[in-house]
């Protein structure tokens, strides 16, 4: 008998949502119950020279809010059943090795005053981050963490958008450490962790990428062959 693919199924749209939403609303308490009980021997970061050479730039507020706000959006979007569920699989082992890391050796980024003359707008988004965000959990960066993870699903689902969606988190990603919120080094742990979320859970696009390495070098030993 042929062996026949299943068609995927899909996911309405009202039941992401519901996941979604119930995953921000975790996330953001685990995060801010750490975040605003860090014990006073926490490691105070220094920032590097790499740092220093970005400076701190007020408006960069602006990217770093949408950076927050692109990883439910990209999550919203993944409608396929199977890479829905495997990218919120790694995205769950993602933050646990998150917590792990700011429980076990936790920091602080002590933060810089802010300019004189921000408008308005700027001045009310910079409050109601330092409303919400205490100077910890530095190391690892949930803010990089969280939107790689998602992007693997989304990107795994619409290989078209791939280049687009990457752009968009790169153009964005320097925000983190423009805004005095993390340095180099917390961007890295928080790349780090999301591959390590996607690897122990065997993404689907990290098998989907092994194949397409596995098929080019058979095309490439047949050619030669």
């Amino acid at each position: 008998m042929p062996a026949f693919d299943h068609p995927p199924a899909y996911l309405t749209f009202g039941r992401r949502a519901g996941v979604v939403a119930l995953a921000v609303a975790v996330n953001s308490a685990i995060y801010l119950a750490i975040n605003h009980r860090q014990p006073s021997g926490a490691t105070v970061i220094e920032p590097s020279a790499l740092d220093m050479a970005l400076g701190r730039h007020a408006w960069t507020i602006w990217p770093y809010w949408l950076l927050l706000l692109l990883a439910p959006a990209f999550a919203l979007a993944i409608s396929e059943r199977r890479v829905f569920v495997a990218t919120m699989r790694a995205y769950v082992v993602a933050l646990m090795l998150n917590v792990a890391l700011w429980l076990s050796v936790p920091t602080r980024l002590p933060r810089v005053p802010l300019p004189d003359g921000l408008d308005a707008a700027t001045s009310s988004a910079w409050r109601l981050l330092l409303a919400l965000d205490a100077p910890g959990n530095c190391f690892p960066s949930g803010h990089v963490t969280l939107p790689i993870v998602i992007a693997t699903g989304f990107t795994t689902q619409y290989p078209r958008y791939a280049r687009a969606a990457w752009l968009s988190i790169a153009v964005l990603l320097p925000s983190v450490v423009t805004t005095g919120q993390h340095v180099v080094a917390d961007v890295i742990g928080g790349l780090a962790t999301a591959l390590f979320g996607l690897a122990l859970t065997r993404h689907p696009f990290l098998r989907r990428s092994a194949r397409q390495v596995h098929d080019e070098r058979a095309a490439m030993e047949t050619e030669t062959g």
